[in-house]
């Protein structure tokens, strides 16, 4: 049995906390109920009503639920204390739910009775619903994802000494494909007494993180844990994978925010996904004749051997007809290995081009135009293309700007 100094000794701490200290209305209520327990009362609502929110004799609960709603609050305050400044105590106060006496368990029984687990997982069925859902659909993606990989393993693309694609089918390097992943952060609400993560456009990198952390100081912004792969790096996988599995090979999976410069000499790379997940890749444009903005979207091609700088611009991505601008890139690495860029503004350009460069009909046609141009298919090289269709459906692929890139342009990185 709990006695009233160990009731009155948890109400003063609780009392003096940061999540009641600001608090005056649940202040009161939490000690009128605590006094209500010393006295031995048997709480109703009409009687807290009238006696604590003062109201009319006349009240009626099925019109006013301000004694509900003050209690449901308060249960969840105390909650939200003992996950954090109360999670040392040893006694927890509680109110039943239907019910509006006070009650003070130790914590052992608290976190061992199957009762009182039961009644945890009651009161957290929404997270429990939403990790159920999760693990659904994890699930229902891993046999998928098996599916998948059983039929491209009996599906043909591109043969393995293919011009463009022999030295990441035949070298003995492992290849790694980054898949673009937008960065988000994380900051703590006070609404919601929890982290949440928040996507910015303009917020792409570690370095666009410190600058806002810099603008707003009084803000607790962080990176977020968990990744976020949009429509171009999804759906721009599986012409990928095909080219591989069919050449019984399986490459290595790694959001691309995750490289570092230690990782571009241990492998081929290949990134697909949007222009403004490249990241520490970027950097491998230095190699090109091209550079980007992000907003606006604008790519700019220096044609080689000359100052003169054309422009290339696409709007924002719309549930219409679309025009979208995709850099394929084959560059050098630093290490006699390769960097496949396949990079788009919009969803609509990534996958299409990632079919493109797969498909073993349109492959032969961009390596006869370098044969033409060069003699012979480079095994270095840039391209731009710009796809049209609506929203994710392309209708027309043109290759725009197809170049050779020499070894002798690698930059330093």
């Amino acid at each position: 049995m709990i006695n009233k100094t160990t009731r009155h000794t948890l109400l003063e701490k609780i009392l003096s906390s940061q999540e009641f200290s600001s608090s005056k209305i649940y202040q009161s209520y939490l000690t009128y109920l605590i006094k209500a327990a010393d006295e031995g009362r048997s709480l109703k609502e009409s009687t807290i009503a009238i006696e604590f929110f003062e109201k009319d004799a006349d009240f009626n609960p099925a019109e006013d639920t301000t004694v509900r709603s003050h209690t449901y609050n308060l249960r969840k305050k105390l909650e939200t204390y003992y996950l954090k400044e109360g999670k040392e105590d040893k006694y927890q106060i509680h109110i039943p739910k239907g019910h509006y006496e006070i009650e003070v368990v130790p914590v052992v029984q608290e976190d061992f009775t199957l009762k009182n687990i039961l009644k945890r997982l009651a009161s957290h069925k929404l997270y429990i619903f939403i990790i159920f859902i999760l693990i659904l659909v994890l699930a229902t993606l891993f046999v998928k994802n098996q599916t998948l990989e059983n039929r491209l393993k009996n599906f043909k693309t591109i043969e393995n000494n293919d011009a463009i694609w022999r030295d990441y089918l035949r070298s003995s390097l492992p290849v790694l494909i980054a898949v673009g992943d937008h960065f988000f952060f994380s900051e703590y609400n006070e609404v919601y007494q929890n982290l949440l993560a928040i996507r910015d456009g303009k917020i792409n990198s570690m370095e666009d993180l410190e600058g806002l952390k810099l603008k707003y100081p009084d803000k607790n912004l962080q990176p977020a844990d968990e990744p976020y792969f949009p429509y171009h790096s999804i759906w721009s996988l599986p012409p990928i994978l095909s080219l591989f599995y069919s050449n019984n090979q399986k490459p290595i999976l790694r959001k691309s925010s995750a490289l570092s410069p230690q990782i571009l000499d241990e492998y081929n790379i290949i990134f697909i996904g949007s222009i403004k997940t490249l990241y520490i890749l970027k950097y491998t444009l230095a190699n090109t004749h091209f550079d980007f903005e992000i907003s606006p979207h604008v790519i700019r091609y220096t044609k080689p051997d000359s100052n003169t700088v054309q422009e290339f611009n696409t709007n924002l991505h719309s549930a219409g007809p679309n025009e979208d601008l995709i850099l394929a890139l084959k560059l050098p690495g630093p290490a006699n290995n390769s960097i496949f860029i396949i990079a788009s503004y919009h969803s609509l350009g990534a996958p299409e081009i990632a079919n493109y460069l797969t498909n073993p009909t349109t492959v032969s046609e961009l390596e006869k135009k370098f044969i033409e141009k060069y003699g012979s298919v480079p095994q270095y090289f840039e391209l731009l293309f710009r796809v049209t269709g609506i929203d994710k459906t392309a209708y027309n692929t043109e290759l725009l700007i197809y170049n050779k890139i020499t070894k002798e342009k690698e930059s330093g990185l």
